[in-house]
């Protein structure tokens, strides 16, 4: 463990799970200008040459989530005296403009759990994560634990699922479900690029443990009860770059604008041979099923209770999801760039 400085008045820290090779530098640059600390819990044997910038690094070998439950056990002291904590991936490529930015959009909408996009030129496992350039972020029932930004408080809530976690799998299924619409989002506008293909060490970990990802997913699925399909995700609501709040609602029209939105933000994706047409069909049809109620056609609630809980959870922030009265032109890049929150531009 490496002696560190005095901890700032900064509210929000990157706790980096790394080793060598890691690409933390990148948004490290010019880190006295930003409003974040940085932390280390390092997997290499030296610590990382940015120790001496880093409010504590932690040195301890093995797999991520093993490593980061023993490092936010040693150092909780210091991580809950934060109102965010950033936990990315080092083969993570992010502008330290980006990382303040989104820290501040979190703040700003009170969010429990959020993260970033993935830039298009990413690796990418779900279409969901990718960069939606109409919308400035989106609600959704999905964050990606590749990247998470979770509320101190809500840290603490998830602490306890770290317990037998090696690859993580299922974590981003259970952790949904353990916050609400309304404090989960995908910030679009401050994106990030994932620049390794996926797999890695970690799931060398996982084959060592003799527990396969797709086993720790099942085991923790049926630990908490989750029956329905975990690839099932959705964008529940989000704010368009023209600053209109949209959301999946009961009429035609909301359902029109949302998909008419994430239609424009990845078909071009399609067109470059990045996304598979069946890839964004499906994803879209996970929007239309969930609102028409599933194979069965039933709902268990109103679709407007989408509007109710997001305009409830959202009030403070003052953002209004009314039903439109028409379909706007939701193209990409097509819509006015509308500012929503002083503090956006503050960092």
């Amino acid at each position: 463990m490496s002696d560190a400085p005095p901890l700032s008045e900064r509210p929000y820290l990157i706790l980096w799970r790394a080793g060598p090779g890691s690409l933390h530098p990148q948004a490290m640059a010019g880190l006295a200008q930003q409003n974040f600390d940085v932390a280390f819990s390092w997997y290499g044997d030296e610590p990382p040459a940015e120790a001496d910038q880093a409010v504590f690094t932690h040195l301890v070998k093995g797999a991520k989530w093993p490593g980061l439950q023993a490092t936010l056990a040693q150092h909780w002291d210091t991580v809950s005296r934060y109102q965010y904590v950033w936990i990315p991936d080092d083969d993570l490529a992010c502008t330290p403009e980006n990382a303040s930015r989104l820290f501040a959009i979190c703040a700003d909408l009170r969010l429990e759990l959020a993260q970033p996009a993935l830039s298009h030129d990413s690796y990418f496992a779900h279409p969901i994560t990718l960069q939606h350039p109409a919308f400035q972020l989106r609600f959704t029932n999905f964050v990606e634990i590749m990247a998470p930004v979770l509320s101190v408080d809500f840290l603490a809530r998830v602490y306890p699922t770290l317990d037998g976690a090696i690859s993580g799998y299922g974590l981003d299924s259970l952790w949904p479900r353990l916050s609400a619409l309304g404090r989960l989002a995908i910030v679009d506008d401050t994106p990030i690029r994932h620049t390794r293909p996926l797999g890695g060490p970690n799931y060398a970990f996982s084959q060592k443990a003799g527990r396969s990802p797709l086993q720790e997913d099942g085991w923790v699925c049926a630990t908490h009860f989750i029956e329905s399909a975990s690839d099932q995700h959705l964008s529940l609501g989000g704010l368009l770059q023209n600053g209109d709040a949209v959301c999946l609602g009961a009429s035609p029209t909301e359902l029109d604008v949302m998909l008419e939105a994430v239609l424009a933000s990845l078909q071009p994706l399609v067109a470059q041979g990045r996304l598979s047409a069946a890839q964004l069909t499906r994803y879209l049809g996970h929007h239309l099923a969930w609102w028409q109620g599933g194979e069965q056609g039933r709902v268990r609630y109103g679709r407007q209770f989408v509007r109710a809980v997001l305009e409830q959870a959202l009030a403070p922030a003052g953002l209004h999801f009314g039903t439109p009265a028409a379909r706007p032109a939701v193209e990409a890049g097509s819509l006015a760039r509308a500012e929503m929150f002083p503090s956006y531009r503050a960092h």
